[in-house]
């Protein structure tokens, strides 16, 4: 080849390269979707939701949506129980049941209602190799809420109530990531690494901010030890009661301590369950009798190992709930065989993502990445395993797993006495344990960046303006660094309160027409509804200060007719639940914990 073709070729291929440089400059321009077009001081954020809070849906062969007895589309849990379903259930478990009551022992009783349990859950079943049997949708969102139906952004400001933020940084610069909460942790993982990639190019921004919410810790996880070269992606992390170490709930359920304490399922569970004041609660207690306590623990085991077989053990999302100390164990048990090799392979990938989950969070802070943490505290555990009264959490996480560490006394327990802070992630000098005295957040990897409400249950995080307030503001305000930088208005402790009723009834209640009140009714709903405002208005919360202002406005509304009073209880159902209370006590203290027909056994 001469040296003038050479040169020719040459310069070819570089007009070549700078044309082909300058097309995807032009393309990736066109393709950028925001009205700043990656040039504000927002970075766009993703919402990665917690457990069941996206739609899912099942489809038939054809990839029709599957509709319930109803003619709804068969959501989540895809459980349908339509009457003649109810019906067959009953035809199934009758013979066994009375059986069971008559012969008092268990005459396949544990079996039908274990397979009755896999019936019901069979719609979320998948095969060994962690396959869903069943094909099942997800509404999901491959866009910015900007680009969404009204029906849409309702959806997803509904599920996640961070219209703030849109409203500060423009729906073209939020997302949602929904995703099926049984699926594989990994690939949940690969599709988020991609939506980053996708966010970016969309918003012409070069950093984003991702808010990892419950179940949505976990995916983080994984996505932060499978794709470490993500730390340059992300301005901020703030993550929202994450299950950063999984749940104890679900340790302990797969371990099989699920209500095994003789004292709280025959005397405790129902009333705290069901409620105190209502005589179901007692019914069942004295009911639960009625079988021989070998027969009751049978069918709990039955039940258990139903949901482990049908839904958790090929569920690799929900494997990433078990906390770390529990996982060993529970994989020498249940993943040892030949039959489940891929679903342990991606478990203990998971584990190790668990294990270094500390470490990443630390590495990726050095990179740069900002991280937040907001935490319930001092909220009982759901009482369904023993020992669910000595750990801090807020109903469904503990309390080390959401806060990555820190140290607690019980749910109202201070430290002990002489307790010393530990220091172990703090530096700072100042003191990081809560006014209570229960908390010392120096021991949390986040301890300066973390923040804690009191009394806060799990379930209500969502309805707390107050805590999603906070989102907002770590989301959009790149002055807010640390729990230093606003104390006045976010303080390191607050307390939890959930006003989503409230603040979505003041609208109408402001609407009212005060014409035909008297001057008397129309100064007090006025007051009311300035107290409610100036309460909403604080974000530090003062303790019974949202119930008065709550208490006040109703009783104004309900004394002019703009609501309805409650329904008191009548004096035949007090009487009632008095008798059910008086009837289930007696027999605790008569026949303990146990049926009625154990007294009589002697083997």
């Amino acid at each position: 080849m001469s040296m003038k073709l050479k040169k020719i070729l040459a310069v070819t291929l570089a007009l070549t390269l700078l044309v082909s440089a300058a097309s995807f400059g032009m393309y990736s321009r066109a393709e950028t979707l925001t009205e700043c077009n990656g040039d504000c001081g927002y970075a766009p954020g993703i919402v990665i939701p917690g457990i069941f809070q996206s739609d899912t849906f099942m489809l038939d062969e054809n990839g029709e949506m599957v509709t319930d007895s109803n003619g709804k589309p068969l959501t989540q849990l895809m459980v349908d129980l339509g009457t003649m379903d109810i019906v067959k259930i009953v035809f199934k478990a009758i013979v066994p049941l009375l059986l069971t009551l008559v012969l008092q022992r268990d005459m396949k009783l544990s079996d039908t209602v274990g397979a009755l349990v896999a019936d019901v859950l069979s719609g979320n079943a998948k095969d060994n190799d962690g396959n869903h049997i069943n094909n099942i949708g997800v509404v999901k969102y491959k866009k910015s809420l900007a680009a969404c139906s009204e029906k849409e952004k309702n959806d997803i400001y509904n599920t996640i109530p961070l219209k703030g933020y849109s409203d500060i940084a423009g729906e073209d610069h939020l997302y949602f990531f929904a995703y099926n909460s049984f699926d594989s942790i990994e690939a949940l993982a690969d599709e988020l690494y991609e939506f980053i990639q996708q966010v970016k190019q969309e918003t012409g921004h070069s950093k984003i901010n991702i808010a990892p919410i419950s179940q949505g810790g976990t995916i983080a996880n994984m996505l932060f030890e499978k794709y470490p070269q993500v730390a340059d992606d992300l301005n901020r992390v703030v993550y929202i009661v994450p299950a950063l170490d999984g749940s104890m709930l679900v340790g302990e359920i797969v371990s099989g301590n699920f209500i095994k304490d003789d004292d709280m399922l025959y005397a405790r569970l129902f009333p705290m369950l069901v409620g105190e004041d209502n005589w179901m609660s007692y019914f069942i207690n004295i009911a639960l009798r009625a079988l021989p306590k070998n027969v009751t623990f049978a069918i709990i085991d039955k039940t258990v190992e139903s949901l482990l077989q049908t839904v958790i053990l090929n569920c690799t999302a929900l494997w990433a709930l078990v906390p770390q100390r529990y996982y060993p164990a529970l994989a020498e048990k249940y993943l040892s065989g030949s039959d489940r090799q891929k679903i342990k392979a991606e478990t203990e990938r998971y584990y190790q993502a668990q294990v270094n989950s500390r470490a990443n969070i630390l590495k990726m802070q050095a990179d740069g990445v900002k991280f937040f943490n907001i935490v319930d505290y001092d909220f009982l555990l759901y009482p369904l395993f023993s020992g669910w009264d000595t750990v801090n959490g807020d109903g469904v996480i503990h309390l080390d797993s959401s806060s990555i560490g820190a140290v607690s006394g019980a749910v109202g327990e201070k430290l002990p006495e002489g307790y010393v802070e530990k220091g172990t992630y703090c530096d700072c000098g100042g003191s990081h344990i809560s006014p209570d005295g229960i908390v010392d957040a120096s021991a949390g990897v986040l301890c300066e960046t973390s923040f804690y409400f009191k009394g806060q249950d799990h379930e209500g995080t969502g309805r707390n303006d107050v805590i999603m307030r906070l989102a907002i503001e770590l989301l959009s305000d790149e002055n807010f660094t640390s729990v230093h930088s606003y104390p006045d208005a976010y303080p390191q402790f607050n307390v939890g309160r959930e006003s989503k009723g409230l603040r979505n009834s003041l609208p109408w209640i402001k609407d009212i027409d005060q014409s035909a009140l008297s001057d008397e009714d129309k100064a007090e709903l006025n007051a009311a509804i300035e107290q409610c405002e100036a309460m909403l208005a604080k974000t530090v919360v003062v303790p019974g200060e949202f119930e008065a202002a709550n208490a006040r406005l109703n009783a104004i509304l309900i004394k002019i007719g703009a609501r309805n009073a409650p329904s008191e209880p009548s004096a035949a159902m007090d009487i009632l639940t008095f008798l059910m209370k008086f009837f289930s006590d007696s027999a605790y203290k008569v026949v303990g914990p146990r049926g009625f027909s154990d007294i009589f056994r002697f083997w």
